[in-house]
């Protein structure tokens, strides 16, 4: 067998279809198969590199992986044909209508299994294509350059703000009515943090998602949610890699409010090419000027007065294409990020924060079971014991509204090791009108300040008129800082 020359990630999203035995099918009935490129709406534009490999070698080698399963396949592979130029009739009937939508399609003469390569895996990572040898034999990695915040010890969560029909404050410029008292978000969360003395303290911002409702990055909305985190990071002397934004789930809709669920459709024509990240992904390019096209999954480091904090952002709006998509679902891709959030150096006492959408661990009493459901991440088992063995010292979420703190740690069985417990922080709306709240709720933030043996915890209320509200907590989380 030659070297394969390229390694090309896929995983079963259709319902009922094993994407593998419904290619191998094809193959056995015509001695060929079509394998489409889903190539994701982010990623870079290989075919011409492709076809002119071809045209030099008459045929390659490639490796087919899916990380979820850890299966792999070799195939040999003796075209690529550009979308109006592929055989529709080549292809696994599911998506022979949906030719357009890839970006081109491999012929291929086999489909043989051989063992999975987890390094081949990691290289892959989030993307869809890699060509083979070309990168450096380690992963390129989920860690961004650090923020430097010298003389600060703050780091302010905000979650669910739902700039748009659920929004509650007052916008950036807006007219009211008279008598109408609403303030701006800015001008509320500056007004609480006076009252603590802690406005020139802030070294970070986290928010967790929900920036939008019903996903809805029209404009008009999505000027709303800039000018209104301009004028924040303004006032709070942010650099814009000091703003750690993750999505929601109202973020990345693959279901428009009002359309017609067909999950067998959306499965083909979003999923594969993760159109649904993409407003998100443009938002996020524009509030702090990372590429629209880097990983959700990252960890940040924020360099403090006295000690170093690592925040691990994880996307888990990725569960696969269900009515159910309202529960979280983290996957491999950010169990990755976290894992690879312990192995980062050590260089002054570090604090180690986990920020994503969903939740860990329940916020409420009672939770129905329901299609278009709204709670706990389903491979909340995976990411916590991800996150004990990564050193975590605190979990953030939003999501349902609801503030909580709760804390978290499993004994090891067997004679394994495990590490300290996990704070589970349930930030609540820091945005949504009150109609949106739960009954007896209100808007709150969480405001984290970072000592040098142990972190300080407040949730306070957030009234629309800037007026003082009630602490809903405050006191001392007991965690310990990893040393060098």
């Amino acid at each position: 067998m030659a070297t394969p020359a390229i390694a090309l990630r896929f995983r079963d999203t259709t319902p009922g279809v094993d994407t593998i035995i419904e290619h191998r099918a094809v193959l056995a009935r015509n001695g060929l198969v079509g394998w489409g490129w889903w190539k994701k709406t982010f990623e870079a534009d290989q075919c011409d590199g492709i076809i002119q490999l071809l045209a030099d070698s008459g045929k390659i080698e490639i490796i087919i992986v899916d990380r979820t399963t850890e299966r792999a396949f070799c195939c040999s592979c003796i075209a690529f044909n550009k979308p109006s130029e592929a055989d529709a009739n080549t292809v696994p009937a599911y998506y022979k209508d949906h030719l357009h939508l890839t970006a081109g399609v491999f012929a291929l003469l086999s489909i043989d299994d051989i063992a999975f390569d987890a390094a081949l895996g990691d290289l892959i990572g989030d993307e869809t294509f890699l060509w083979i040898g070309s990168l450096a034999d380690t992963p390129q990695g989920h860690v961004e350059v650090p923020a430097d915040a010298t003389g600060r010890s703050c780091v302010l969560h905000l979650s669910d703000l739902h700039f748009g029909g659920d929004y509650g404050f007052r916008r950036q410029n807006e007219d009211v009515n008279l008598g109408d008292l609403r303030k701006t978000l800015t001008d509320c969360l500056i007004s609480d943090l006076d009252r603590l003395g802690l406005t020139k303290s802030i070294a970070a911002m986290i928010v967790t998602g929900d920036f939008m409702t019903h996903g809805k990055f029209d404009d008009q909305h999505k000027k709303a949610a800039l000018a209104e985190f301009d004028a924040l990071r303004t006032r709070l002397g942010l650099t814009p890699e000091q703003i750690i934004p993750l999505p929601g789930n109202h973020d990345v809709v693959r279901y428009p409010e009002g359309t017609t669920i067909n999950v067998r459709e959306n499965a083909i024509a979003v999923q594969t090419r993760y159109e649904h990240e993409t407003p998100f992904r443009a938002f996020v390019d524009e509030l702090t000027g990372r590429n629209w096209k880097a990983s959700l999954n990252y960890t940040r480091r924020i360099r403090l007065g006295e000690t170093d904090l690592d925040v691990c952002v994880v996307n888990s709006c990725t569960i696969a294409p269900t009515e159910w998509t309202e529960y979280g679902y983290v996957g491999r891709n950010g169990l990755d990020a976290i894992i690879e959030l312990g192995n980062q150096p050590i260089e002054r006492p570090t604090f180690r924060f986990l920020a994503l959408h969903h939740h860990l661990l329940p916020v409420v009493n009672v939770e129905a079971l329901k299609s278009k459901g709204v709670t706990l991440t389903i491979d909340a088992a995976d990411v916590l014991a991800a996150c004990q063995m990564a050193g975590v010292h605190v979990a953030l979420h939003g999501h349902q509204h609801k503030p909580k703190i709760a804390m978290y740690q499993s004994l090891g069985l067997n004679g394994d090791q495990t590490n300290g417990p996990i704070y589970v922080v349930s930030n609540g709306s820091a945005g949504a009108k009150n109609a949106r709240l739960p009954a007896g709720e209100r808007n709150t933030y969480c405001l984290f300040k970072i000592k040098p043996d142990s972190i300080d915890l407040w949730i306070r209320e957030l009234r629309l008129d800037g007026q003082a509200g009630a602490t809903i907590y405050s006191g001392s989380l007991a965690a310990i800082p990893i040393e060098a």
